[in-house]
Formats: C-alpha cells, sequence, structure tokens
C-alpha cells in the first residue's frame, strides 16, 4: 500500500458497525474509523465504541499485546484493568498497557461510547484473548 500524503475523512454512520453480544465477550457496537483494513492509511486504528445501558458484564476482559487508549466520549462507565477497576466518565482518557486484561461496563443511564485507538495498521492485525 503507499503512503497516503492527504486526510481521509470518515464518518461512523458510513461505516458498518461490528458486534459482540455473548456471555464471555459481552455487549459492544463498534465502528472502526481509521485502520489500514478498509482505508489507505497506516500506523493508527481509530474507531468509536458504544456499550449498551443493561449490558452483562462479561466474567472477564480480554487481552491483545498492543496498547490501546481509551477517550470517553459520552455516558459513565468502569473499566477493569488487570483485575483493579475504576469509575470513568466523559473526559476521561485511559491508557490500557500491553497484554493487560481489560473490560470497560456500564453503569449509566445512557449508552457508553468511547473512542479507541491503537498504534498498529490494521484492525485485523489485532488478535483479542478471552481468558477463561
Amino acid at each position: 500500500m503507499a503512503y497516503v500524503t492527504k486526510p481521509v475523512i470518515t464518518r461512523a454512520e458510513n461505516v458498518a458497525p461490528q458486534e459482540w453480544n455473548s456471555d464471555t465477550r459481552g455487549s459492544v457496537r463498534w465502528w472502526e474509523l481509521v485502520g489500514g483494513d478498509a482505508l489507505p492509511t497506516q500506523e493508527l486504528v481509530v474507531g468509536v465504541a458504544e456499550v449498551p445501558v443493561g449490558a452483562v458484564r462479561p466474567p472477564r476482559g480480554h487481552t491483545h499485546a498492543p496498547a490501546e487508549v481509551y477517550y470517553i466520549l459520552g455516558g459513565r462507565g468502569q473499566v477493569m484493568v488487570d483485575g483493579d477497576v475504576y469509575e470513568i466518565s466523559v473526559g476521561d482518557a485511559v491508557w490500557i498497557p500491553p497484554h493487560a486484561e481489560h473490560v470497560a461496563y456500564n453503569t449509566g443511564n445512557e449508552p457508553l461510547r468511547l473512542l479507541y485507538v491503537f498504534a498498529k495498521d490494521k484492525f485485523s492485525e489485532i488478535t483479542y484473548c478471552f481468558p477463561r
């Protein structure tokens, strides 16, 4: 893929959502906004994720090799990182270390919306692991 020298602009409503809805993975829908799987971009994967009101908490989180950043856009909730739980709300940024087990929970009365960022070229390069 050739290096792009012009900006790439996307909107969540123009991107097909992806979704998990299971006892193991929890309930979350996300829209990949920037990433080399669908766009001529490199170096970052960026998207918006939404955890619905009343979503069941999975028994465990997930892990992956790259670090990840969450920036909370709407709602409120908690994020569990390696067994420690932290309150999160609009304006909070959370850096999640590589290989840390983590998951975000919605504790509010509106969807928990967050921006997520990985320093990878493609979302497909990120292997999610779900501990039992």
